[in-house]
């Protein structure tokens, strides 16, 4: 009778070939292709690569009901624990600060999960390992080749888009931010440098390493970034650690006293030698508040947030939106979508049980990667669990100063690595043992359940995706001022998702400009078109508020229907409530004080102008009322003019 590694090597060579080969592209989609849509940080970068993995993981579920021999599930350590905090994060979705937004991050986890599973059960077999890591090599080394294309010629542009200014002419390859470009290498020098000594992964993966190493490590440092840089050394010397380790716990105790002597020659030599370095460390050292950018900042303004959260927090992907009233170290007026700190980040949307939660599931992990590492009977084995561990440790130092785990293939890149190596690991160490009688069973139910929530999560991304792009369509039409093509589309957008709030905020600020354009020869049709109008604008912008209460353009909105129907007072409330939400927005403090001058409260806006100016949240409005304003109050205190 032929051995199940036997009837493997078959299905492989036939149609289980091609149907793994499906389910494997698929999976590779956010790492590989989410690497060329500028680090899909946006909806339109990450929805395909949702929708796509989640059609991998729901593959990968099913295969035990399309191939008997599917040899039984293992879950990577951890697992659990990270499943527990995935439904925690989805369960919070009603009860998080912007549901829609939560949503999203719900599903993102979910993906994670589904394919961190997925690549271990697919990783280890028939010696494929070699491939997908080798495919994973080829995709960051031709992003490298094109970052040394944007060095050599000074390029201000990503593939598309220009540049972000303050990056200057940091390579940063297809990714708009160079250090979320560093991240995805620092991850994978680890990997590269253990293939390079390992002989199990045979010639071409080697030399593939090999040449990943000698473009990448360039790139890495004209991407100047100190987090990526940090990330890289934590993550060899962490690889080199557990080599280590595995070998004697004299060779540790060789590493562990050899490594910070290594570490300040490096330093020294990097010092004195590339120009980069001295400039990007130096800033630090003459001064950590600027050279940090707004991360400190941010960071002094978090304890405020956590202490009004602490248990829950506000959900997730909320923190652009519960972050401006409590904006008061970081002075730039913008939209701060992340803490750029992970672990701090997490505190304040999912609180002290969503962080405990992960540092839990980490922890476990952790232990299990070095227990893994010292017991594994193979080298193979052994190696590839390293050169994980490794990468792992090359993503949490990155974590402390950036948001890498929020750029949509870096993660999906660490659980590819990762997902194989445990892989190759339970397959080599654990075997390839059929589920039979009850169990098989069981894992029918389980297999059926897994496919169902893939497939909802398919649906949920597909649908999400189609809003956002049906919403654009609409705003592009309104700005063009093809009024019937926006209502349109806006509508399709609603229709797509109604937990999306954007649309009906179109909607609205679509009808206030019909309202205010509205012209009818009999003047009483006109005042009943222009109420009609206003009216429709105030139903979609309650609706936007109920669905996103945090969103001030909302509040905005509201306040020009109010005042287009006469309701001043209701106006200058919706006007109040965005100036003391958005506390750093020039624009709705400075139409507080023109809503207040315009009812003839002329000592009130000239206060509100003044605290504009007293808190850095002025512009020549500001500064033109208050002379105005001024002046107006000297005239009025001024005598009469004596009637003689």
């Amino acid at each position: 009778m032929r051995s199940l590694d036997e009837r493997i090597g078959e299905r492989w060579t036939g149609w289980g070939r091609f149907y793994d080969g499906i389910a494997l592209f698929l999976l590779m989609w956010p790492a590989t292709a989410g690497m060329w849509l500028l680090g899909s940080t946006r909806t339109w970068g990450y929805a395909p690569g949702l929708i796509l993995s989640f059609a991998g993981s729901l593959l990968v579920f099913a295969r035990p009901l399309v191939f008997s021999d599917t040899p039984r599930w293992r879950f990577p350590p951890g697992f659990w624990i990270f499943a527990a905090l995935t439904a925690y994060v989805s369960l919070g979705i009603p009860w998080a600060a912007v549901p829609y937004a939560a949503r999203w991050e719900a599903l993102r986890w979910i993906c994670l999960l589904a394919a961190a599973w997925a690549w271990t059960q697919m990783g280890g077999w028939a010696h494929r390992w070699r491939l997908l890591l080798g495919i994973l090599l080829v995709a960051a080394a031709l992003d490298s080749l094109y970052a040394v294309v944007q060095e050599t010629s000074h390029s201000t542009r990503v593939l598309w888009a220009p540049r972000p200014e303050q990056y200057g002419t940091r390579a940063s390859g297809t990714y708009l931010c160079p250090n979320h470009f560093a991240n995805i290498l620092a991850m994978l020098f680890p990997l590269a440098l253990v293939l390079v000594f390992l002989p199990e992964a045979g010639f071409p993966l080697r030399l593939m390493a090999v040449y990943f190493l000698v473009i990448s490590a360039p790139v890495l440092y004209w991407t100047q970034s100190r987090s990526g840089w940090l990330g890289m050394l934590a993550g060899l010397a962490t690889a080199w650690l557990l080599l280590a380790w595995r070998k004697s716990r004299g060779w540790l105790l060789v590493a562990v006293l050899t490594l910070p002597l290594l570490a300040a020659a490096l330093g020294w030599t990097a010092w004195k030698t590339l120009p980069a370095v001295r400039e990007r460390v130096g800033a630090v050292l003459e001064d950590p508040d600027e050279a940090s950018g707004i991360r400190l900042q941010m960071w002094r303004d978090a304890p405020a947030m956590f202490r009004d959260r602490p248990v829950f927090g506000f959900g997730g992907g909320s923190f652009v939106w519960a972050y401006p009233p409590y904006q008061r170290h970081v002075k730039e007026h913008l939209n701060w979508d992340f803490a750029h700190n992970e672990y701090i980040q997490m505190a304040l949307e999912h609180g002290v049980v969503g962080l405990g939660l992960l540092l839990a599931g980490l922890l476990w992990c952790v232990a299990a990667m070095v227990r893994a590492v010292l017991t594994a009977r193979s080298r193979e084995a052994a190696l590839l669990m390293a050169a994980a561990g490794g990468s792992l440790a090359a993503a949490l130092v990155h974590a402390l100063f950036d948001f890498n785990f929020h750029i949509f293939p870096n993660p999906h890149s660490l659980v590819w690595i990762g997902g194989v190596a445990w892989g190759v690991w339970f397959m080599q160490e654990k075997g390839r043992e059929p589920s039979e009688g009850r169990r098989r069973r069981l894992r029918w139910g389980a297999a059926a359940a897994g496919m169902a929530v893939c497939g909802w999560g398919a649906w949920m991304a597909l649908s999400g995706g189609l809003s956002y792009l049906w919403n654009l369509k609409g705003e592009m039409a309104r700005t063009r001022m093809e009024w019937d093509l926006a209502e349109a589309d806006f509508q399709k957008a609603a229709g797509w998702d109604g937990g999306n709030w954007q649309p009906h905020l179109g909607l609205g600020q679509l009808k206030a400009a019909q309202a205010l354009w509205y012209r009818d020869p009999d003047p009483a049709a006109e005042r009943l078109g222009k109420s009609r109008l206003a009216a429709e604008a105030e139903g979609h912008f309650r609706r936007a508020r109920e669905l996103n209460p945090c969103d001030m353009a909302v509040e905005f909105g509201l306040a020009r229907v109010y005042n287009a129907l006469g309701d001043r007072e209701a106006a200058l409330e919706r006007y109040r409530h965005a100036a003391a939400y958005q506390r750093r927005h020039v624009f709705y403090r400075e139409q507080l004080g023109i809503q207040l001058r315009r009812m003839g409260r002329d000592a009130e806006a000239l206060e509100v102008f003044r605290k504009n100016l007293e808190d850095g949240v002025a512009t020549d409005v500001s500064q033109m009322n208050i002379r105005s304003l001024e002046r107006k109050q000297a005239r009025e205190a001024a005598p009469a003019p004596s009637g003689n």
